[in-house]
């Protein structure tokens, strides 16, 4: 529960200031392909759901960390299983605890993922979002966590 208040006032308070991404991975989903550099290694995937309709997973947010620089990267992608053609994805990322958000994708026609995009938390933890919007906006798969990669 707390979670998921918290996806829904970061999926706000980022779309409110021109935020959009959205990107992940898992089967049937469009590939996840390392986007952010050879340097980052992949970390995890976070879900994005349609909470129009019950859940469903509509895509995913991958992220990835690059111990070296300490930067991570995130990149939002569409569970092809549920939205297929071109839509608006977005992603946005951020050191955890206010900052300026890294974005890609608002406005957006992508048919397949969003990003990278990159923020700098060495020895700290990020907050990202990702959305969605497909099926002519009619659809919309949001995600917000914060607190969820530490490096």
């Amino acid at each position: 529960m707390i979670k998921k208040r918290l996806a829904t006032v970061l999926t706000a308070t980022v779309l409110a200031g021109g935020l959009v991404g959205v990107s992940a991975g898992a089967a049937h989903a469009y590939p996840r392909v390392n986007k952010c550099g050879s340097a980052y290694a992949f970390k995890k995937s976070w879900e994005i759901t349609d909470s129009r309709a019950l859940g469903t997973v509509v895509g995913f947010i991958d992220i990835y960390y690059n111990s070296g620089n300490g930067y991570n990267c995130a990149i939002a992608r569409g569970n092809d299983t549920v939205v297929t053609g071109q839509h608006e994805i977005t992603v946005a990322l951020r050191q955890s605890g206010g900052g300026a958000w890294s974005q890609d994708g608002a406005g957006s026609n992508y048919t397949s993922y969003a990003g990278p995009v990159y923020a700098y938390a060495k020895g700290a933890c990020v907050d990202f979002v990702g959305r969605l919007a497909y099926n002519e906006f009619s659809g919309q798969g949001d995600a917000g966590y914060s607190h969820e990669h530490c490096g």
